[in-house]
């Protein structure tokens, strides 16, 4: 269904009003299921595909949780993990597998049309998350619908973020949050505001210019190179955390809070404080389900480092079936690396400098997380100082469409780079979601109805989020 439909604003008040109707009756089992079944309704449009794989996941790994609840059985855990991942691995990379094999024994590859289903990076970790926490015992007491209600609620079923149980199904049962909150209502929607026009005032307009510079090659100007990928860089923070604030804003109305995924990553003061901030879920998910299970930083330096580089490479193929995402992830950890090996020694630099430089790795960085291929990137970075073709083209101004009246159109050489300065000063100064503290006054309700009127307007242009993909 989507956040920016109309038929999401229809969908959202019918539902909170049946779920807290039914608590309000002491039906408390029923507003989980009604809650359920609402969520299987929201995901039925990305395609009865997605939702049967999902489905059929969801009763798999509750069935996994029966019998590692009744046997701790390490063989039967490794069975539940292979039959997690097995389906992302087909789904996702069978094609990127079975070309790599081909070319490595020089052979020609045509890929095969296998449909990708929506969520299926998200639920994957998620559902291993489960099963391995099923295993230590630490899921014990859960329902079958709170265990359906956690996996399927709908707010993050589609992008996340990835939710451990012990962070869900406790808020669910919790007789304080079974009364509507008027407060928690009227935030939350302050939220899901935010969220929205971060995503359609903001990165939207962002959006046109990466792919403008990739179909200039070598053609592209220094500065076409610069202001296309920090326009990337600004797009796919401002749409993904867009996002993330407008899940937690709908998560909020119903009395729950879901993990903060972002806390103003390009703050960051270096690439390990930049991934403290930046997809906080997924980070959390590496590090509790992979790099300590590895060892972490138990079993001396080498395999310390062994083990960063590991859950970053790990981190970037979970994005996608290509090589560009490989190298992205290796680029972060090999920095990280870096970055412990000079300790202390970073901090004696000062925290402007840091935060620059931190910024400019960062975008190179998202230079290869969205290119079509890694030559195609190089040429991108290449061009990035290539010094003897400075200035920026004219239709790169066109990419951001900001309307075609005379006055805008004279002066969109003065009016885009004031918008780049404001943006970078905006991230900056202000204050995620979760730090905020937004008062009931009149003048915040008119602002937030203001907003989110201006952003609506925008939705039936803009539809997919770029986290969707992955």
């Amino acid at each position: 269904m989507g956040f920016l439909s109309l038929k999401f604003l229809i969908f959202l008040p019918v539902v909170l009003a049946c779920y807290f109707g039914a608590r309000k009756y002491g039906k408390n089992q029923l507003a989980k299921i009604f809650l359920i079944i609402a969520s299987m309704l929201f995901f039925i449009p990305y395609g009865m595909g997605a939702f049967l794989m999902l489905l059929a996941s969801s009763v798999v790994n509750y069935l996994f949780f029966r019998m590692l609840s009744a046997r701790k059985s390490k063989a039967l855990l490794s069975a539940a993990i292979i039959v997690n991942v097995m389906p992302l691995l087909y789904f996702k990379y069978f094609n990127f597998f079975a070309e790599t094999v081909c070319g490595i024994a020089g052979r020609d590859y045509t890929a095969k049309v296998i449909f990708l289903p929506v969520a299926i990076s998200y639920y994957t970790f998620q559902m291993i998350t489960w099963v391995v926490d099923s295993y230590r015992g630490e899921t014990k007491g859960a329902s079958v619908t709170d265990y359906l209600a956690y996996v399927w609620f709908f707010p993050r079923v589609v992008m996340g973020p990835i939710t451990r149980h012990d962070e869900f199904i406790p808020q669910i049962n919790d007789e304080s949050r079974f009364a509507p909150d008027p407060e928690n209502i009227a935030k939350g929607f302050i939220w899901f505001t935010v969220g929205m026009a971060k995503k359609l005032l903001l990165a939207a307009r962002f959006a046109g210019a990466l792919p403008y510079g990739f179909s200039l090659g070598s053609d592209m100007s220094l500065m076409d190179g610069w202001l296309c990928s920090v326009a990337y860089t600004f797009e796919i923070y401002l749409d993904f955390s867009g996002y993330c604030d407008m899940a937690a804003g709908v998560a909020r109305m119903f009395n729950l809070s879901i993990p903060m995924n972002f806390n103003s990553p390009y703050k960051a003061l270096s690439i390990s404080d930049f991934w403290k901030r930046w997809h906080i879920s997924l980070t959390s998910f590496l590090r509790k389900y992979i790099y300590f299970p590895l060892g972490g930083n138990r079993k001396g330096v080498m395999r310390t480092y062994f083990n960063m580089m590991a859950i970053f490479i790990i981190s970037g193929f979970w994005h996608g079936a290509n090589w560009t995402f490989i190298l992205w992830g290796t680029l972060h950890g090999a920095v990280m690396v870096v970055e412990r090996l000079l300790g202390k020694r970073l901090e004696k630099i000062p925290k402007v400098l840091r935060l620059v430089f931190t910024f400019a790795l960062v975008n190179f960085g998202w230079i290869l997380f969205a290119a079509p291929d890694i030559q195609s990137a190089l040429v991108f970075i290449k061009q990035m100082f290539d010094f003897g073709n400075l200035m920026p083209s004219v239709a790169f101004y066109d990419t951001f469409k900001f309307g075609t009246t005379p006055f805008i159109r004279y002066h969109l050489n003065i009016f885009i780079p004031l918008f780049y300065v404001a943006t970078f000063a905006g991230l900056q100064l202000s204050k995620n979601v979760y730090e905020k503290n937004y008062r009931p006054r009149t003048l915040t309700a008119v602002l937030t109805g203001i907003l989110f009127v201006w952003a609506f307007l925008y939705s039936n242009s803009v539809s997919q989020f770029i986290y969707s993909q992955f």
